[in-house]
């Protein structure tokens, strides 16, 4: 009898984290139609992207590889052999920067690595697999739901602290600094640390889903967001605050006007808005 009533009481407890995590109704992302889903640009519900830098970045036949790659991840393809006539890591380095700054939301995207054969450049993908990019992206919904409910009442002032302090509140990931696992934002909301990549992606995700312009901006070591106040952009990189181990640090809000490479400005910096220099922090008097 004890035996049974363990078991239930195991059974109840997996039900309950799998509908609360899971499988619990959750309001969708609002700007994600159906137009959009049936668009080459949708990964999932939880954001909309224009691929702004595939439309700036890429030229001529890039943007079909471009999207045989995002096709082959999608079906859970490990390897990809594009061919092109000269300059093949320049192509294949056009097409990563674009996919990693359009879709921070393809989290079964962990990573890439290239190898050159002259006019053949092979592409692996350290991709998660099809079970765990669904259930990933299910936890990423409602966890988002949450965020949208808290943040609802807010202003724009009210909302950037909040994403920054709920971003910059995970773990940084210190061990594993240079592990694919780590960059994206499956690795932030589903095990509660990553580096970087998985920080600023996490933001861009959810300013889209609660009424916030940004952008993704990277360079060869970094990777943070402009956010838009009042009509301007600024440097917002909650990477400098999650470094912190005290939260209460004089510094943690240091990330609301610089980044954690002393660097403001990223590669391809012509496709971005003009950015006001004076930090969020001051501004918001923090």
């Amino acid at each position: 009898m004890r035996n049974n009533r363990f078991i239930l009481y195991l059974f109840l407890v997996f039900l309950f984290t799998m509908i609360n995590f899971y499988f619990r109704p959750v309001e969708k992302n609002k700007l994600v139609d159906d137009n959009y889903r049936n668009s080459s640009a949708y990964i999932n519900d939880l954001y909309k992207s224009d691929e702004y830098f595939r439309k700036n970045i890429l030229q001529g036949d890039e943007t079909n590889i471009y999207e045989q790659i995002v096709d082959d991840i999608k079906k859970g393809v490990t390897k990809t052999n594009i061919t092109c006539q000269e300059q093949c890591r320049s192509i294949y380095l056009n097409i990563y920067y674009s996919l990693y700054l359009d879709h921070p939301e393809f989290i079964a995207f962990q990573s890439a690595s290239a190898k050159d054969y002259g006019d053949t450049i092979s592409i692996h993908y350290n991709s998660l697999n099809k079970i765990e990019t669904y259930l990933g992206t299910r936890r990423i919904e409602r966890e988002l739901d949450i965020i949208k409910k808290e943040t609802k009442n807010m202003n724009e002032q009210e909302k950037i602290i909040y994403v920054y302090e709920y971003v910059a509140g995970h773990d940084y990931d210190k061990l594993f600094t240079y592990s694919d696992s780590n960059q994206s934002a499956y690795s932030f909301f589903t095990k509660g640390t990553s580096v970087c990549a998985g920080f600023a992606k996490a933001s861009q995700i959810i300013f889209q889903n609660i009424g916030i312009n940004s952008y993704l901006v990277m360079n060869d070591d970094h990777m943070w967001n402009y956010v838009e106040y009042q009509g301007e952009y600024y440097v917002f990189d909650a990477t400098v605050g999650a470094s912190y181990v005290n939260k209460k640090h004089k510094n943690f809000y240091e990330g609301l006007g610089r980044t954690t490479v002393g660097e403001n400005t990223g590669m391809f910096s012509n496709l971005y808005p003009k950015i006001n220099d004076k930090p969020l922090k001051e501004i918001f008097g923090l």
